[in-house]
């Protein structure tokens, strides 16, 4: 080691230990870019949501096997999201438990 290393100050030892380098930069900042994305489009969909809501409140006959049904079509639509999300919640569950490796 040269003289010079040993006569360096505890301060500017703690600043160079204390410096971030340009790779966790770039880690912290694309992490705030994911955020502000995920901002964005989570206001986008709730605008959606809304725009959806307002465009499909008309009254619509609804028909089944069993019988049928006078009710607002956006009702239909929550309906039918919500039965496909648990069914494919239920769907991959199963496939997931049955193609599994043994333990």
């Amino acid at each position: 080691m040269s003289e010079q290393e040993h006569h360096e100050t505890p301060a500017v030892a703690a600043e160079e230990r204390a410096a971030e380098t340009r790779w966790q930069r770039g880690v912290r900042y694309g992490h705030r870019t994911g955020l502000y994305l995920a901002l964005a489009l989570g206001i986008a969909a709730l605008i959606f949501l809304i725009l959806l809501i307002a465009r499909n409140a008309d009254q619509v006959d609804f028909d089944y096997v069993l019988g049928s049904a006078h009710t607002r079509l956006i009702w239909l639509i929550v309906i039918s999201a919500i039965a496909g999300w648990a069914l494919g919640i239920a769907t991959a569950y199963l496939v997931r438990r049955r193609t599994r490796g043994p333990r």
